[in-house]
């Protein structure tokens, strides 16, 4: 009887348990899970988000886009570029922005490293610069991250050196590279060429570097880089992960601006000519193209050719466009009244030609010697202005040099820096609108501020 009654007695306890644990897992399966929470998949709508994010000041609203980029919403994507400005002090700068008309002060993620640093370039969110040893760095100033590309030594033109105390160009390997084959060669080192070219390695980013261009946004084990080189040396090179070292291409004419377009680098030489770059893929060099007309220049007084820097862009709907800026008539008209800076506005057509115009449609063009950019104002008031041409021009300097110069020269004339300006140009009048929101300092040029769109790095 004992027996039965402790047989019992777990058969219930059993029955018990069974039916807690049939309970525990029924309530398992009708619990929702618990969802982490992962950047960017935030459960609000995108109408509230963009609530928020116009509220924000312009500055807040680069790290809020950065959050939410992986949303598929043009709202939160970067529409218009910021100037980046040199700051009041070393580790800082300051950015203004085109849309909101306001100016903030930044401090950069990959500080220290931008810190008395030379920017060569800006391209899709990226800064290229140059330190004081020749040494060039792509550098995200939203993320912090950082990429150096390879030497200048590995282009193989300089005498060798341990240390690179100086950088001595070897006069005839350039030329013979420059030209793709022997001498004669008309260049103003003379036609064969002989000894070196030394640059102190401090000189390197101020008298031999003036632009990078990069390809697409890099990111650690990929990149391809254009350098553009100053007028003596002309002819570009370039740079790519699977063919770490620079490499001089041909270029009879030089290279006065570039950029990259639809998967290409394209330029425009100094005379005009607009070529596409292709590479080898066997080889890893770099040859070009004509892909248009030479495009018209014009003439002075005493029918020479007119001095004029150009400045290629690309149009939203694929087209190339050149923006050429006549020096010698800049330094006539200072010598008169002043106060006009005349540009001309060429755009390629579908039969391969180049029109001139004055109306550049629904398209802001913003305009710098570090890069250009045109970009659609469609539903984008903010960036529609009476010219829709932006300018930011001028020669590059490190920001230790701000102040260092005045817009004068010694001789009560204006310098090259009155050849600059940073405002709006109206290519209908042809005059030019100061931003005056700027501040004094910008109008000094010295350094010239960068257009950038702030995009953080995948």
């Amino acid at each position: 009887m004992a027996r039965s009654k402790g047989a019992a007695a777990r058969r219930r306890k059993a029955a018990t348990a069974k039916k807690a644990n049939a309970n525990a897992n029924a309530a398992r399966t009708v619990e929702a899970p618990k969802k982490a929470v992962v950047p960017g998949k935030c459960p609000l709508p995108s109408d509230v988000l963009a609530e928020i994010h116009e509220r924000l000041r312009f500055l807040d609203r680069i790290h809020f886009a950065s959050v939410f980029a992986s949303r598929d919403d043009e709202r939160f994507k970067p529409y218009a570029p910021w100037l980046l400005l040199p700051g009041k002090s070393p580790e800082k700068f300051e950015l203004f922005s085109i849309a909101d008309r306001r100016s903030a002060t930044f401090q950069p993620a990959a500080d220290p490293a931008l810190r008395g640093h030379l920017v060569l370039g800006s391209s899709r969110g990226w800064l290229a610069t140059a330190d004081d040893r020749g040494q060039i760095y792509l550098v995200n100033p939203l993320s912090g991250t950082q990429l150096r590309l390879p030497h200048m030594s590995t282009m193989g033109l300089f005498l060798p050196s341990t240390q690179y105390q100086h950088f001595s160009l070897v006069i005839p390997d350039f030329l013979k590279a420059r030209f793709g084959g022997g001498p004669p060669y008309d260049h103003e080192l003379g036609p064969v060429g002989h000894g070196t070219l030394t640059y102190f390695k401090c000189q390197m980013r101020e008298y031999f570097y003036r632009k990078v261009v990069l390809s697409t946004s890099p990111r650690p084990g990929s990149y391809a880089a254009m350098l553009i080189m100053e007028h003596t040396i002309g002819a570009p090179a370039f740079a790519t992960t699977k063919h770490p070292a620079w490499r001089l291409a041909p270029s009879r004419e030089g290279v006065d601006d570039a950029i990259h377009h639809d998967g290409r680098f394209y330029s425009v030489s100094y005379s005009g000519l607009v070529e596409a770059w292709e590479r080898n893929a066997v080889s890893g060099a770099y040859t070009s193209r004509a892909v248009a007309p030479r495009l018209a220049l014009g003439e002075n007084e005493d029918g020479s050719s007119s001095s004029c820097h150009k400045y290629l862009a690309a149009a939203p709907g694929g087209r190339l466009m050149v923006m050429l800026k006549y020096l010698e008539v800049i330094k006539e008209q200072y010598a008169r009244a002043g106060g006009r800076a005349p540009w001309q506005w060429k755009e390629g057509t579908d039969e391969g030609q180049w029109k001139e115009g004055t109306d550049i449609g629904n398209v802001a063009l913003f305009v710098g010697v570090n890069n250009s950019l045109c970009l659609p104002t469609t539903e984008r008031p903010q960036i529609v202005v009476a010219a829709r041409s932006l300018m930011s021009d001028g020669g590059g300097r490190s920001d230790d040099e701000l102040g260092n110069r005045s817009t004068y020269d010694g001789d009560g004339g204006h310098s090259e820096s009155d050849l600059q300006a940073v405002g709006v140009y109206s290519l209908k009048d042809g005059t030019m609108k100061e931003i005056w929101d700027l501040g004094e300092q910008v109008r000094n040029f010295y350094p010239p501020p960068v257009w950038i769109l702030l995009v953080p790095s995948k």
